[in-house]
């Protein structure tokens, strides 16, 4: 026969695998959210990138942005009308 605390240990243990079994998820799920994790990441990297560059263009430390801009709102004038 089983000790009664035993069993209890026992039941307890059951009891928290199968919560952890139901907690785990599926490998197409994690990929996923991989994906979107990894997703943010780089857009929040060219999201800091760009406003570092601007900062930097808008102190001067940068000046070949101001004819790379230039270059480019010429470009968009020339395709669809003036930029704003």
């Amino acid at each position: 026969m089983i000790d009664p605390e035993l069993r209890k240990d026992l039941k307890k243990l059951e009891n928290e695998l199968s919560q952890l079994n139901r907690a785990t998820t599926g490998i197409w799920e994690t990929l996923w959210r991989g994906c979107i994790y990894g997703a943010g990441y780089i857009i929040g990297a060219v999201i800091v990138i760009v406003i570092i560059g601007w900062v930097l263009n808008i102190v001067g430390v940068i000046p070949a942005f101001d004819r790379q801009v230039a270059e480019f709102r010429s470009a968009l004038d020339n395709f669809s009308g003036p930029v704003k």
